[in-house]
């Protein structure tokens, strides 16, 4: 199965995303100053991460294509 960016998968089955995305990732591209921000520990669906640059909060949630969404708190 080819990866995203994230290394998360995009083709096949839905549920296989949604298994995929909810694995521990350890980074993200910050939505707003588009910065990369490794996380050593990794972060999950559901958690609160903080943009190592600009500062803002985002909640880690999955997109029904089984992405991960960062919502800024």
């Amino acid at each position: 199965m080819p990866l995203d960016k994230l290394g998360q998968g995009f083709e096949g089955d839905e549920s296989d995303n949604k298994e995929a995305a909810s694995a521990r990732s350890k980074e993200f591209d910050c939505p707003s100053c588009n910065a990369n921000n490794p996380y050593s520990e990794g972060f999950t669906v559901g958690d609160e991460i903080r943009c190592f640059y600009c500062g803002l909060e985002f909640r880690v949630e999955v997109r029904d294509d089984g992405r991960l969404r960062f919502r800024e708190v």
